[in-house]
């Protein structure tokens, strides 16, 4: 009798343990969410990018995508001769466009254009001729030089296939003279040297193997 009491003793305790961990554990059914399992280890934590700023950004674009000058611009055009003539200088370019200028306008006045037929366009130079000869035929001569060029200034440029083109605005001081058939001034004044602008503009077809830089039209 007294082992019965200890095993009834017995089942009570364990009644009242299964009880216990029914309560905490409770039921779970397939829709439940696993619990997650404390001793598997957890994946590292990765940290947060940081977003670049908007200077950051343009500053990476204009890395991986150098921005050139625009077609349209003076630095765009002459970027443009650069592609089709490697050797073009502009340096170089403006300096004999100097000498060119000065050599045109003292030449033109002098009525005989033979040394300066290299340097005109065929179009250009007929015309020169034509007021030459008309000049001459009215008894009138023509005297110029060029005192000074203060500033000789690109202001337009483009290339067209193999043909580029190049706008320069020339400032210069200028002594000119004109005379009738007795010599007489009258035009201009001798000894006194007057601000002139003109703008020309020089071609060159790069196709050419002796290519160089002529005159295709002036204004004033």
């Amino acid at each position: 009798m007294h082992i019965d009491i200890d095993i009834l003793v017995y089942v009570i305790i364990a009644a009242i343990l299964l009880g216990r961990l029914w309560a905490v554990l409770g039921t779970r059914n397939d829709n439940d969410t696993p619990r997650p399992n404390p001793f598997t280890p957890r994946p590292p934590v990765k940290e947060e990018a940081e977003m670049p700023s908007v200077a950051q950004q343009l500053a990476t674009i204009s890395r991986l995508l150098p921005m050139g000058p625009p077609p349209a611009s003076l630095a765009g055009g002459l970027a443009q001769i650069e592609a089709i003539d490697k050797t073009f200088n502009e340096k170089q370019f403006l300096t004999e466009a100097r000498t060119t200028f000065t050599k045109i306008v003292e030449t033109y006045a002098s009525g005989d254009l033979s040394s300066i037929t290299s340097l005109l366009a065929p179009d250009l130079l007929n015309h020169f001729q034509s007021a030459a000869d008309a000049r001459k035929a009215e008894g009138q001569s023509a005297q110029s030089k060029v005192v000074r060029i203060s500033d000789a200034e690109p202001i337009e440029a483009r290339a067209e296939s193999s043909q580029g083109f190049i706008t320069v605005k020339f400032t210069s001081d200028q002594e000119n003279i004109l005379r009738d058939q007795s010599g007489a001034v009258i035009g201009g004044t001798e000894g006194r040297a007057e601000t002139v602008t003109d703008i020309w503009v020089f071609g060159c077809d790069t196709t050419k193997l002796d290519a160089k830089w002529i005159v295709v039209e002036t204004r004033g």
